[in-house]
């Protein structure tokens, strides 16, 4: 199914030229990928450019793709899992007209892996349109061709990584060729994260901690990878030791742990040293509220949104030394790395940042900001993707 109405945008277009853009994404939930992908569209359009979007037919973005700005193509997840085949003439005339097709890289659905199967309609129809696969975290179980299928020996498709450890683990675990990657970071909007004598006011307000608190602020969701209980431990460890007695957990999420991190709150006899609140969409206030950010996941992360914001508002940061998260987190200049799980190791980490100078503290804040105003706004980064686009469309006109 399709729709179609006039397009709004009244913005002047970037180029000369009226490229025809085709995005694909293969979940249907509305997470940052599936928003990064419609802010894509979005931001096509409003550049003069004619933009389809393929999704699936119960993808949560239908209801916010209604405004006709963008052609909206459906289909039906399960018929296609089962045979792909029955689409490709559907898919094929859809990519046709297109100079390039971004598509995010997924996990194969029964026959179904949606990269190699739009690089297979583009080059069994012997199509001109170049693919974009742009890729997350990466997951040890996919395949060479879940990057660009048939058009990765052809020269007629690239991939965009989201951080330098994406680009290196597909590199050697996948062996995608390193010179069709191109890492751009997701960025964060800066704009949203600028601290203000306003702010500090309503976080002290809306977060009472404990009057001369150290306090470490840890956001995201209460579930078992992203290992809050390592920092509950951490904090334990530093009141029972002498090191940090006034530390003060502040914990912000919504998730299946919750009950059982209460638990632990309790049996650790934390009760006047950490508290769980609940999921807030106006972070700002609780890292302006907090010392420092702390980011104990032991599962799956790929360079969490988290530590960008943390670090644009000034907060120095303690996480998990692995996938993209050492990128940002610079031991020494703008927080400290440990192990997975190392509940000891974060514990020290705390204390180092706890106990530096004044001076070497606001040193830490600074190029923390720096670092993501530069290489982490947006709109930046932005920019850096639709260059790429329009690199490539050049290709195919």
């Amino acid at each position: 199914s399709s729709s179609k109405t006039e397009n709004t945008a009244t913005m002047p277009p970037l180029t000369g030229n009226c490229l025809n853009i085709v995005l694909q994404e293969d979940l249907t939930i509305r997470g940052g990928a599936q928003l990064w992908l419609m802010n894509c569209g979005t931001r096509l359009v409003a550049a003069g450019h004619k933009v389809t979007i393929i999704l699936p037919s119960t993808s949560l973005l239908l209801e916010d793709l209604n405004d006709g700005q963008m052609t909206v193509e459906t289909y039906n997840a399960d018929e296609i899992a089962e045979n792909p085949d029955a689409f490709k003439e559907r898919f094929t005339s859809i990519l046709k007209p297109a100079q390039v097709c971004v598509t995010l890289v997924r996990q194969q659905r029964g026959q179904f892996q949606n990269v190699n199967f739009i690089a297979s309609c583009i080059a069994d129809a012997n199509l001109k349109t170049q693919l974009i696969a742009k890729t997350g975290t990466p997951d040890p179980t996919y395949k060479k061709y879940f990057y660009g299928g048939p058009l990765l020996d052809k020269n007629q498709c690239s991939v965009i990584t989201i951080a330098q450890y994406t680009k290196t683990f597909i590199v050697e675990h996948m062996g995608v060729p390193a010179e069709i990657i191109t890492n751009v970071y997701n960025g964060t909007d800066t704009t949203r994260f600028k601290r203000t004598p306003q702010m500090a006011v309503e976080a002290m307000k809306r977060y009472p901690c404990v009057e001369g608190a150290f306090v470490v602020g840890c956001i995201g969701s209460y579930e078992e990878r992203k290992a809050q209980i390592v920092l509950l431990q951490a904090a334990k460890k530093l009141i029972d030791d002498g090191r940090l007695p006034n530390i003060y957990c502040l914990l912000v999420g919504e998730g299946p742990d919750k009950a059982m991190l209460q638990e632990k709150i309790e049996e650790y006899n934390l009760e006047k040293n950490a508290v769980l609140c609940e999921f807030t969409k106006e972070p700002f206030y609780v890292y302006e509220r907090c010392n420092l950010i702390a980011l104990p996941s032991t599962g799956k992360e790929g360079l969490p949104n988290v530590l960008l914001e943390a670090l644009a508002m000034e907060k120095p940061c303690v996480a998990t030394r692995s996938y993209g998260m050492a990128e940002v987190v610079i031991d020494g200049k703008t927080g400290y790395c440990f192990p997975s799980g190392d509940v000891n190791a974060l514990a020290d980490a705390i204390v180092k940042i706890a106990h530096t100078s004044e001076e070497e503290q606001t040193q830490m804040s600074q190029n923390g900001k720096e670092l993501i105003f530069s290489e982490h706004d947006k709109a930046k980064q932005f920019e850096k993707i639709l260059d790429i686009i329009k690199e490539k469309a050049a290709v195919a006109l």
